[in-house]
């Protein structure tokens, strides 16, 4: 194996804060693995949207509020690219009985595989997807943190504290990676480690573009870890199958914490409160479905108006063939 990839496997190796973690959080009650294969889930079509929910700026807000730009290239992140290039998910959920911590993380790849997105085969699964149902979720979340502070992403210490807090019913933390023009990829962190052969002058730096496009920035980002941290006491009465689809969501992509209902329904609405007067998000949506499958077919070299654009164009399309 060549000496980059060998510095790249040891770095996500070691950034990557793995299975210690978890059960230190849970108190050493964690499996690693399923001890019988995942259950056969499927996706069923939900409604199409209706004119009104597709009216005025309804798909271009929609995609601002379920894809923010990761911190250092300022562009959209999926799973697949990057350090991640190539490598899919491979979830793994605890908290809940076995059969429903299956059930999960199987909706979870089932949401995946209908919009596009890579999956780990599961002989080889090497988890990057931690769903963590917890009684007491700030303690939880603490207690992973202190194994490696990265995985709440993008942060200097001081912001440790402020990134730590759960203050949503359901909540995730992306660690994401960029990788240049040249080649060159890291974790996003405030002081990046490049590898040897990008040069002595580089080390510390982030990756860079090539200039004079303002078509393409010759960047992109991947997600290549998620820990999403679920509250049980703040989920009660909720049907499992639609908090599967909202951690599945939740999973393929970063979206903002939004307080506003959107116009075209998401079952990120589900937990907001000025929701509860419309229709009820009992499942993904078609919204939902019809942004991932754009997100996981869109060129993200492209400047971020462009992604969005692409992403939109793509939706609208989708949309028309109902």
């Amino acid at each position: 194996m060549p000496v980059r990839s060998v510095l790249l496997s040891v770095l996500i190796a070691s950034l990557l804060f793995g299975e210690d973690a978890m059960r230190a959080a849970m108190g050493g009650a964690v499996q690693t693995s399923s001890p019988a294969p995942l259950p056969e889930v499927t996706v069923t079509a939900p409604r199409p949207p209706t004119p009104e929910e597709l009216s005025g700026n309804a798909v271009s807000d929609f995609i601002r509020t379920h894809a923010a730009p990761a911190v250092v290239s300022g562009q959209l992140a999926r799973w697949g690219g990057g350090i991640g290039r190539g490598v899919g998910i491979c979830p793994i959920t605890v908290g809940l009985s076995p059969g429903f911590n299956d059930f999960v993380s199987a909706r979870i790849l089932a949401v995946a595989v209908s919009v596009g997105a890579p999956i780990q085969a599961a002989e080889r699964c090497r988890h990057n997807v931690y769903i963590v149902f917890a009684a007491d979720p700030q303690n939880t979340l603490k207690q992973m943190v202190k194994q490696d502070p990265r995985i709440l992403g993008y942060h200097y210490a001081q912001q440790t504290r402020d990134l730590e807090t759960v203050n949503r019913p359901i909540q995730g933390w992306y660690l994401t990676s960029t990788r240049g023009a040249r080649g060159d990829e890291t974790i996003d962190e405030p002081n990046p480690l490049l590898p040897p052969e990008s040069g002595i002058l580089n080390q510390g730096k982030h990756p860079s573009g090539l200039p004079g496009s303002r078509l393409s920035s010759s960047i992109s980002s991947a997600i290549v870890n998620v820990v999403i941290v679920v509250d049980v006491n703040k989920i009660e009465g909720r049907p499992i199958g639609a908090i599967a689809d909202y951690l599945a969501v939740l999973t393929l992509t970063q979206a903002f914490a939004t307080e506003r209902c959107g116009t075209l329904p998401s079952i990120m609405d589900m937990m907001l409160p000025n929701c509860h007067e419309k229709e009820a998000r009992t499942g993904i949506t078609a919204g939902d479905l019809a942004f991932l499958r754009a997100l996981y077919k869109a060129d993200l070299d492209a400047v971020l108006p462009l992604e969005r654009d692409s992403v939109e164009n793509s939706m609208k399309r989708q949309f028309k063939g109902h």
